[in-house]
């Protein structure tokens, strides 16, 4: 059953019993959004936690999930890691989520070397057994930067955006609707990823609680919804080539649009399959 309460107070309460009685734990701290004022916390909200354990009992809480099974059953899960520390991001059955980034002392002791700071804006400690981890976690950081693409990264952006679209057209000629179906909607995507990418210039970084400001290129992409027939995949990856090249012009001066050749093609496509 999803859990429409304010479940946050009970699974901190939760999770700071089971863990201060777990010797191995260092520090139990919280920090993103349960930090803001109530009105920008609500249901919808994760629990943004830090955990810091000994070295030797890292692999207890990463990769391992067998510790989280006592808050309830797993729905599902994303896991990754750093030099510097582990995240585990984890849904409940019920709807409860956790971001949980596990570090260790010696690791926490390198802040300034971390490329990115999860709780820059500072955290709440609940607990430490450490007076060095308690001031380390007093301390604030600059707004993270949003990891840019270079300009070789950029050009292979397009590159790929474009063999993509050929190859669609190619998959679309020789009846491979799924191929083509596939190729079309990662079209659709490189998209939105251009899209994030002026939103997060824009705005100085890519942590955004609300998304209102990407919208418009959802909106422009609007255009690029068909059905999955032939004729539905061609329209997709014209569609997608037109609002690629208008947001990969926003990006760079540079760039010069790359579409019509594409719509060329497209064009004969629909000559020679008689789609009207």
């Amino acid at each position: 059953m999803i859990r429409t309460d304010a479940w946050h107070v009970g699974t901190i309460e939760e999770l700071q019993t089971i863990l201060t009685s777990n010797d191995d734990v260092l520090a139990f701290a919280l920090f993103g959004s349960s930090l803001q004022p109530s009105s920008q916390f609500d249901l919808w909200s994760d629990l943004d936690c830090l955990l810091v354990v000994k070295d030797n009992a890292y692999s207890q809480f990463y990769p391992s999930t067998t510790w989280l099974r006592s808050f309830g059953e797993l729905y599902a899960l994303q896991q990754f890691e750093n030099d510097f520390h582990s995240t585990t991001r984890a849904c409940f059955v019920d709807f409860r989520r956790l971001d949980i980034v596990i570090s260790t002392q010696s690791k926490l002791e390198q802040l300034a070397e971390w490329p990115h700071v999860p709780f820059w804006q500072g955290a709440r400690l609940l607990f430490s057994r450490s007076l060095q981890i308690k001031e380390l976690l007093s301390q604030t950081w600059p707004l993270p930067k949003p990891a840019l693409p270079s300009q070789p990264e950029f050009d292979e952006l397009v590159d790929h955006f474009w063999f993509k679209a050929m190859l669609a057209s190619y998959k679309v000629i020789r009846n491979d609707r799924l191929i083509a179906l596939h190729l079309a909607l990662d079209l659709v995507r490189d998209c939105c990823v251009m899209g994030m990418m002026l939103r997060d210039r824009a705005e100085g970084t890519n942590i955004h609680r609300e998304g209102g400001a990407g919208n418009n290129v959802v909106a422009k992409l609007e255009s690029a919804c068909s059905a999955y027939t032939v004729k539905g995949i061609v329209n997709i990856i014209e569609q997608s080539g037109v609002q690629f090249d208008q947001l990969a012009a926003q990006w760079s001066d540079t760039y010069r649009e790359r579409r019509y050749p594409l719509i060329e093609w497209l064009e004969h496509i629909r000559r020679t399959l008689n789609l009207g």
